[in-house]
C-alpha cells in the first residue's frame, strides 16, 4: 500500500505538470533551430531525480520500480499520457496542429506527427478526419495500472443528500461498444456548436445506464445530454438518435470531486459498494448521472469537476420500508 501511495503522488505530480503544458507550451521551430521534441527525462520537473525525490525513492532505483508497478518506463508513460491528450484535441476541438504539437511537448508539427503516427497508426489530420477509436482505446489500455494505482487511493468524501430539481435535457444515447463512444462524442459537440448551446450557458449530463465492466459490448449504454429550457428545444431539429428528455425532481446522493474518469468509476463503486448499505437509502428508479461541470481537453483531465447525482426514494418511502423491515 505504501508503494501504491508514493507512486499516487509521482502520477498527480506528473498530471499536474503536462496540465502546464497548455500555459508555457514547448517553443517553435522557429524559436529555436533544430529543435526536435521535448525529451521528457532531461526537464528539470520531470527529471528523474525529481520524480524519485517525490515518490522518496532512491533515483538509482525509481525507474525500474515504476515500470515494475505501472507497466511502462516514465518516459512511455508521459509521452502516452501528452499525445492521448492530443488525440483528444484533434477529436473534439478546434485547436491548430502546430498549436497542438506544442502543448505536446514537440517544437514542430513534423516531429509530433511522426510521434503520433507511431502511436495511433494514422497521421493526425487523419485521426481528425476519422478517428480509429479501436486504436485509441487500445492504447487507452497501457494506462490501466497506473490508473488503477490513482484509484486505489481516493478517499472519497461523504455524499450531501440535495433535491435535485426538474431539469429539461436533449439527449443522445450511444448504444454499443464503449471503445466507439467517441463517435458519439463528437455528433454530440457537433450538435452544440452548430445550434450554439456552448457548456458554459447548456449544463452537461451524462446518464450512466450500464456498467461498462458488466456489459456485453452490444448491452452497452451511455447517455449524453445537455439541459435546454423548453422553449429553446421547441426551436430546435433534433438529428436522428437525439430527443428530448427530462431528469425529474428527486432526491439525490450527490458526491461532488474533482478528477478524470477513472477516480469517477472508483467513485461510483463506493456509492453503491461502501455507501449505500450503511446510508439506510433506497434507490429511485432513474439511472445514476453526472454533471460536467469542467471536462477535458479544456482543462486537464485530473482537474476536471464533476458531480455524482444517486438518485434515491423520497424520504417518505424510505421510512416506510424502514417500518416494514421492522415490522418483518
Amino acid at each position: 500500500m505504501r508503494h501504491f501511495l508514493q507512486l499516487g503522488k509521482v502520477l498527480h505530480y506528473i498530471d499536474t505538470q503536462l496540465a502546464l503544458d497548455t500555459a508555457n507550451p514547448a517553443p517553435s521551430s522557429a524559436q529555436n533551430q533544430g529543435a526536435q521534441s521535448v525529451d521528457v527525462l532531461s526537464l528539470g520537473t520531470l527529471s528523474v531525480d525529481r520524480l524519485s525525490a517525490v515518490a522518496c525513492w532512491s533515483k538509482f532505483h525509481f525507474q525500474r520500480q515504476f515500470q515494475q508497478h505501472c507497466g511502462l518506463t516514465v518516459q512511455s508513460y508521459i509521452r502516452l499520457r501528452r499525445l492521448l491528450r492530443a488525440s483528444s484535441q484533434l477529436a473534439f476541438r478546434d485547436n491548430t496542429l502546430s498549436d497542438i504539437s506544442a502543448f505536446s511537448g514537440y517544437q514542430n508539427s513534423e516531429s509530433f506527427s511522426r510521434a503520433f503516427a507511431a502511436l495511433m497508426a494514422q497521421s493526425p489530420t487523419e485521426f481528425r478526419q476519422n478517428p480509429d477509436w479501436q486504436q485509441w482505446q487500445a492504447q487507452q489500455q497501457k494506462l490501466s495500472a497506473p490508473h488503477h494505482i490513482s484509484r486505489s487511493i481516493t478517499m472519497p468524501a461523504k455524499p450531501d443528500i440535495v433535491e435535485f430539481l426538474s431539469t429539461p435535457v436533449i439527449e443522445l444515447k450511444h448504444l454499443g461498444s464503449p471503445a466507439l463512444l467517441g463517435q458519439s462524442i463528437r455528433r454530440f459537440i457537433e450538435f452544440r456548436k452548430n445550434n450554439q448551446l456552448p457548456p458554459s450557458r447548456f449544463a452537461t449530463f451524462n446518464f450512466l445506464y450500464t456498467d461498462p465492466a458488466n456489459s456485453a459490448d452490444e448491452d452497452f449504454c451511455f447517455g449524453l445530454a445537455l439541459a435546454v429550457p423548453a422553449a429553446v428545444a421547441a426551436s430546435l431539429s433534433l438529428p436522428d438518435g437525439f430527443h428530448l428528455g427530462q431528469i425529474p425532481t428527486q432526491r439525490c446522493a450527490r458526491l461532488s470531486f474533482v478528477g478524470d474518469d477513472h477516480q469517477l468509476e472508483a467513485l461510483v463503486s463506493y456509492l453503491y459498494r461502501d455507501w449505500l448499505p450503511q446510508s439506510g437509502e433506497q434507490l429511485a428508479d432513474f439511472p445514476i448521472f453526472v454533471q460536467r461541470k469542467t471536462f477535458f481537453p479544456e482543462v486537464a483531465a485530473h482537474l476536471a469537476e464533476n458531480d455524482i447525482y444517486l438518485p434515491l426514494q423520497p424520504a417518505a418511502a424510505k421510512n416506510q420500508h424502514s417500518v416494514k423491515e421492522q415490522q418483518g
